[in-house]
């Protein structure tokens, strides 16, 4: 692949990307951060106590939440027990800004359930990436690998798909397919361009992982994946927007140019090896 054509390659994704951002949210995104809005926010300790009981919970929330959500608990199914507060309203003393002081008074057990304990109403799910990834995981496996970074495939309690820890890469095992590519690109951008601490120190969570997923977009468009929607969706999940993206697309094409270059001689390798 000659210069000329991959730098066309990555102005169309970035103006694809750009677009994507333009037109706001997608279908998808707005039903997942409708869902997530609904979502409580547990505290460690009860995270504790729902890994304790139910190791494989992906998604808990209260019986009535979920009822809310259209779907209901399953006949038969017992409760994750977690602990909430007691509060209680005291009008005996100075009264709050919603005109009653709120005291509490300890805390009670109350019991959630997974979503693999209901049924009903399928949830929302994100954006995915499509397409043949093929050959093309194997390529930047190998691209991971001679520049010294570390790959490892490993399940993550996080529930991330993948990780960068400077100078190693993990990712989820039951990412496959055109996902995995996607994520191994991801990961490796910020391989390339997060791992200096000056310039991290000048960097917002925003922009790495804005800078990342286009990198991972640019990539992925450039192999034939479809990866659109979900690089808009991510973005903006970060609080990422096309002024972000503007401010980045120097460091984002540098290195997507360094990855197809790389990934094309990584399909070099392997054509004359299998010869």
């Amino acid at each position: 692949m000659k210069k000329d054509e991959v730098k066309k390659l990555i102005e169309q994704g970035v103006r694809e990307l750009n677009d994507a951002l333009a037109m706001g949210d997608s279908e998808q995104m707005k039903q997942f951060m409708a869902v997530m809005a609904k979502f409580p926010r547990y505290s460690f300790n009860n995270c504790l106590l729902i890994a304790m009981q139910k190791p494989d919970a992906q998604m808990v929330q209260g019986f009535h939440a979920w009822k809310k959500l259209g779907r209901w608990v399953t006949k038969g199914e017992k409760g994750i027990g977690i602990v909430a507060p007691m509060v209680y309203r005291n009008k005996e003393e100075e009264s709050s800004e919603d005109g009653e002081e709120r005291a509490l008074r300890g805390f009670k057990v109350v019991h959630v359930y997974d979503i693999s304990q209901t049924e009903g109403k399928e949830m929302p799910e994100f954006a995915s990436v499509t397409g043949d990834a093929g050959h093309y995981i194997e390529a930047v496996e190998r691209v991971i690998q001679a520049k010294g970074i570390e790959l490892v495939y490993e399940e993550l309690d996080s529930g991330a798909d993948g990780v960068s820890c400077k100078g190693k890469i993990i990712v989820d095992p039951k990412v496959e397919g055109a996902e995995r590519f996607a994520v191994l690109t991801h990961e490796l951008a910020h391989e390339m361009l997060h791992t200096d601490k000056s310039k991290r120190l000048q960097t917002t969570k925003t922009i790495r992982e804005t800078e990342a997923e286009a990198v991972a977009h640019v990539v992925c468009r450039a192999v034939g994946l479809d990866s659109t929607t979900h690089s808009a969706d991510y973005i903006r999940l970060y609080s990422g927007d096309m002024d972000v993206l503007a401010g980045s697309l120097d460091g984002i094409q540098k290195a997507a140019a360094q990855i197809l270059e790389a990934l094309e001689s990584a399909e070099v390798v392997e054509e004359e090896a299998a010869a």
